[in-house]
């Protein structure tokens, strides 16, 4: 019999046993499931109907108590044992995909290591699977067989990797198993990647590359920034990497402790199923708006960013679009960062001009006292709280000379007549008391902040901005650039490009609230931020490790101005980090590829694997009015085909709305607006922007849609099409003719 026969019987009776001890793990586990079920019932109706009837006594109380804290250790251990459940459930189905035969330096025999989504041992606490995320499984990731080494608590474990082989286990079947070395073309990886896509992201724990799993395992970085192409795994590994963090640190680590910041929420739904798929509970997401909501003035009008860009990418070039343009490119830039910094400093330094605080012709707080409580004694405190606690100072100062003030004319007014009753003497003292407190009541709240009127200012006062602007180089439009922002200011409106720097403005002003159960925050589309929405994340997060994952190639803004990696950086400084540059792309076939890198300078473009495919299509449509039948036409024939997830991106949401119109009754088909909020899979018309870390099995696209000016729009909704791209055009495309026309297909509708 063959070697490979051997292995194969070998395989397939150890799978057996394996699953015999899953199933004996499962039927002991759902029968503790089903007790500690009865046993919660049982507790809750004592506790929630009949606890309060019992609570005679302090000692009945302390009991209640009690018993309460119990029930929320049962309700634990029932979610921990349904987690346990759901994960041998998993595991009866493929309970690993992976084997390495290691053996350690002065060993004599390798030991085998299989892989799975989760760990299993036997009763006598002997290992059968070991979770992907232990240490000893970072073997099969980063090394081919010969030499290797794993880190762990004991230290750097040698020796030397003699198998790797793995597994396509369903159903609790071997379909297959290949002895390999994990290289970037190898049979496994191409046979996942040329699967459809599914309704939600998949786990990529069967395919993690080395690279990858460096990212994913590196925990000696308080920020870790990824720098990577399009389809180079970047959310993927961010959602491992949590996943990860959640099994290394359990005892400190919870999934309430982790925050994604994702573009929109599509993309939140898309991703969900990830963490739930690796055994672990789901994290919260959010986007930088919701952020927002809970911190601005309720009376405030806020433009979201998709509003923004859907202005932007439906008008043509005109003199107002051009002043909007040079507004956002000046509000992200590093120059209005500086310039905002200086205000906040000026304003800390300034404060108001303080009078001496007086009380009928007597100083109670002097202007050089209130100077000195301002720059010295409460010089810790932001702006706001700083002036509430000198206000505080002298309401309290005020307190004792109100008192005697109420004392003196309660003995004035006891020789009234008309005065019958003591409760009347008391509220004439009284007010005639703070009629003379009145003019230091309103110096004191004179010195109240409002914060918005304060970043108002800023605009306003012709010297003030002189004094701060000083020496910082400003655009030739800074004076339209400032009567815009005012104007939309004074209307109590906050356009998308005043979110981020307005926020970090207020948090300096008012103090950031504490944000200290996040433990890590994972920013998805780095890109798209600016150094302001950064310093806000730094400081809403003080005590956060980051994972921070985009790719300037990508930015679907195209007048804000391209945040580097090493300007996110230095926005952390105070904290350890470390960049990590990925430059495989696994999405896409190699003609997909081939045809997207051209779209780039020559330094930009991504390596990539090997996948064969089509290449994509142009189609030629002369009549522009024939544009919708050709795509719907298309689209009949891909269904047809069997084509899988498919989408129409569009550059703006009218321009998907009006093609959705045109066509939604000669094919299925669903339009995605910025307020969806679930991703299903099937045939959607999509705007470019909302179309940001989503994947499709076909893309179709107007490619004449898109300006020389948007050509980084174009690339990313290009490089969203996992194994088709048919681009459409009724006229000439400046950006189609960069591309050699060699790497794609023509054909003329007619």
């Amino acid at each position: 019999m063959s070697n490979y026969s051997n292995d194969r019987n070998y395989e397939e009776s150890r799978l057996t046993s394996v699953l015999t001890e899953v199933q004996r793990q499962l039927t002991e586990k759902v029968q503790f499931l089903s007790k500690l079920q009865e046993d919660l019932r049982s507790e809750r109706k004592t506790v929630w109907e009949e606890g309060p009837r019992l609570v005679t006594s302090f000692e009945a109380a302390v009991n209640l108590s009690q018993q309460v804290n119990q029930l929320r250790h049962s309700e634990m251990a029932m979610a921990n044992t349904r987690r346990l459940v759901w994960k041998l459930q998993k595991m009866l189905v493929s309970p690993y995909f992976a084997r390495i035969d290691f053996r350690e330096t002065g060993a004599t025999q390798p030991e085998q290591i299989y892989i799975g989504i989760s760990s299993l041992f036997k009763a006598d606490g002997e290992p059968l699977v070991y979770d992907w995320r232990t240490p000893i499984a970072s073997l099969f990731y980063d090394f081919e067989l010969g030499a290797a080494y794993y880190q762990c608590q004991a230290g750097k474990i040698t020796g030397d990797l003699t198998l790797k082989r793995q597994f396509k286990i369903e159903n609790g079947r071997i379909i297959y198993m290949l002895d390999s070395n994990l290289k970037i073309d190898d049979e496994i990886l191409q046979e996942l990647l040329s699967q459809q896509t599914d309704e939600k992201m998949r786990t990529i724990v069967t395919s993690i590359q080395r690279e990858q799993n460096q990212v994913i395992r590196d925990d000696q970085h308080q920020v870790l920034l990824v720098q990577g192409p399009a389809g180079s795994g970047k959310t993927s590994i961010a959602l491992h990497r949590a996943a990860y963090y959640l099994y290394k640190e359990r005892d400190s680590l919870s999934s309430e402790n982790i925050l994604i910041f994702s573009p929109n929420r599509l993309f939140t739904d898309y991703i969900s199923n990830v963490l739930p798929e690796l055994g672990e509970d789901p994290v919260t997401s959010i986007t930088f708006q919701d952020l927002t909501k809970k911190r601005l003035p309720p009376n405030l009008m806020v433009e979201d960013f998709y509003t923004q860009l859907e202005t932007l990418f439906s008008t043509t070039t005109t003199q107002t679009d051009r002043f909007r343009a040079e507004n956002i490119y000046f509000k992200s830039s590093p120059e209005f960062t500086a310039l905002l910094e200086r205000y906040i400093q000026y304003l800390s330094t300034h404060g108001p001009a303080f009078n001496d605080l007086k009380f009928l012709g007597k100083v109670v707080l002097s202007k050089e006292q209130l100077r000195k409580l301002f720059l010295h004694d409460y010089a810790y405190l932001p702006l706001k709280r700083r002036m509430s606690q000198i206000q505080r100072r002298a309401f309290f100062l005020l307190r004792p000379l109100a008192k005697a003030r109420m004392k003196y004319y309660r003995k004035i007014l006891a020789n009234d007549r008309s005065i019958v009753t003591e409760k009347e003497l008391k509220a004439r003292s009284r007010l005639a008391a703070r009629q003379d407190l009145l003019p230091a009541w309103q110096e004191i709240r004179s010195w109240k902040v409002d914060t918005f009127n304060l970043y108002k200012r800023l605009f306003a006062q012709d010297k003030l901005w002189q004094k701060i602007a000083d020496g910082i180089v400003l655009p030739p439009s800074i004076d339209q650039i400032r009567r815009d922002t005012l104007y939309a200011l004074e209307q109590e409106k906050l356009r998308a490009e005043e979110l981020a720097a307005y926020l970090y403005f207020q948090g300096k002003i008012e103090g950031f609230p504490s944000s200290r159960q996040i433990k890590h925050v994972i920013i998805d589309e780095a890109q798209d931020y600016t150094l302001l929405h950064y310093k806000v994340f730094n400081e809403l997060f003080p005590t956060a490790t980051f994972t921070i994952l985009g790719d300037h190639n990508q930015a679907i803004h195209p007048w804000q101005y391209p945040t580097t990696f090493t300007e996110i950086r230095a926005v952390f400084s105070q904290r350890s980090s470390k960049l990590f540059t990925l430059n495989k792309s696994y999405r896409a076939t190699r003609e997909l590829t081939a045809f997207t890198n051209q779209l780039l300078p020559p330094e930009k473009q991504a390596e990539f694997i090997n996948r064969p495919g089509r290449p994509p299509l142009v189609v030629r449509v002369n009549d522009a009015k024939r544009l919708p039948a050709a795509i719907a036409d298309k689209i009949r024939s891909l269904q047809a085909e069997g084509s899988g997830s498919l989408a129409v991106i569009t550059k703006t949401a009218r321009q998907a709305w009006l093609l959705y119109q045109q066509i939604k009754e000669s094919v299925a088909i669903r339009l995605i607006s910025k307020d969806e909020q679930n991703f299903t899979r099937g045939n959607v018309i999509i705007p470019s922007y909302l179309a940001k870390g989503l994947e499709f099995d076909t893309v179709l696209i107007e490619a004449s849609q898109y300006r020389e000016d948007e050509a980084l729009i174009f690339y990313m909704a290009c490089t969203r099409a996992l194994h088709r791209l048919l681009l459409f055009v009724p006229d000439s495309s400046s950006l189609l003719a960069k591309i050699d026309p060699q790497l794609y297909r023509q054909e003329v509708y007619s």
